[in-house]
């Protein structure tokens, strides 16, 4: 069993909130704060902050029948003057740049 601070895949996230994998993709893109890390070959990987997001997200739509774009402007407006959630994107874009440069340099050796 996986530690609770693991990354967990997207159809272990899907079993555990109940939700298919095809609605927490098209939350990725519809929710800009919702970025899991991606693997080699595009694997998702979220973490507990993006499971508690997709918590948040699953509550406001299912539970209290907010519409996507009114939980957007909600949860836009909740997290107004939280600047750590800026940083973690910043720092979030970085390692998908690293993990991306990595990912093309083990294809360059592969190839040889």
């Amino acid at each position: 069993m996986k530690e609770d601070n693991a990354f967990h895949t997207i159809s272990e996230v899907s079993k555990k909130l109940n939700l298919p994998t095809h609605v927490l993709r098209f939350w990725e893109k519809k929710f800009n704060n919702l970025t899991p890390r991606k693997g080699i070959g595009g694997r998702r990987y979220y973490s507990l902050k993006d499971m508690e997001k997709l918590k948040s997200i699953k509550k406001l739509l299912y539970d209290q029948g907010f519409t996507i774009p009114g939980a957007i402007k909600y949860l836009r407006e909740e997290h107004q003057d939280d600047s750590d959630t800026e940083q973690d994107n910043k720092i979030q874009q970085l390692l998908d740049q690293a993990i991306s440069s990595l990912d093309k340099a083990k294809n360059i050796i592969k190839s040889y």
